[in-house]
């Protein structure tokens, strides 16, 4: 059965992921790496996106993003299409490069966007491709931990925010990272944050989104 048209209501946080053809890898080497990252910066900057975090893998590419305006869609399919060309041309193929549709699920920032965040960025360990998270340099983690310089288009403050109140952010980083390497699997989030879901939130977030989703979009004011 056909999936329904995605809510492309802005201000949500998203949960992206997207898989090479026929889990094929789309990332063969630092170049294709250093490429997609700087694809998605571009992306993300021109769609007025705030990137969250992201991780890399061979074969795929996670991304927790929330658009400021309704076009997720478009800015995907830009990000994947533009990339994909160029893939296609460095590495002498054809044919599709990603497998199908771009998985995005709308996620409730209360309820689930510490668990995505360590779901994202433990991805390389679960595959057992490092030892560390710190270990990956395709992911965001090593900026998130003050291990190196962050990209520019990297919301590192806002995720930082996430981990208390505290003014110093060498102290939130501290908490970032416990949380990432230390704590307990939440396997309830992580099987949802799998799953094919399209909304990760409590039954009254679920009707928010549905109601948000309905409305018309608010007039522009135009000055005289």
């Amino acid at each position: 059965m056909a999936r329904g048209p995605r809510i492309q209501t802005p201000e949500l946080i998203r949960h992206v992921m997207s898989r090479g053809n026929g889990r094929m890898e789309i990332f063969l080497d630092t170049v294709d790496y250093r490429q997609f990252v700087q694809c998605l910066g571009d992306v993300v900057g021109e769609f007025e996106i705030e990137c969250w975090n992201y991780c890399l893998m061979p074969n795929h590419y996670h991304a927790t993003l929330q658009p400021r305006r309704t076009n997720i869609s478009e800015a995907i399919r830009q990000l994947n299409g533009v990339y994909a060309q160029w893939w296609n041309r460095r590495h002498g193929r054809v044919g599709h490069v990603f497998q199908g549709r771009f998985k995005d699920q709308i996620v409730d920032r209360d309820g689930y966007l510490l668990a995505l965040s360590r779901y994202v960025l433990m991805n390389p360990v679960r595959a057992r491709l490092v030892d560390q998270p710190e270990d990956w340099p395709w992911s965001s983690y090593r900026a998130m931990a003050g291990l190196e310089v962050p990209p520019t288009f990297l919301s590192v403050d806002s995720t930082l925010r996430l981990f208390g109140e505290e003014k110093d952010p060498q102290v939130l980083r501290q908490r970032f990272v416990r949380l990432a390497t230390s704590l307990p699997i939440d396997h309830t989030a992580v099987d949802r944050i799998r799953s094919s879901d399209r909304i990760l939130g409590t039954g009254e977030f679920k009707e928010w989104v549905h109601a948000s989703a309905s409305r018309p979009p608010e007039p522009t004011s135009i000055s005289a």
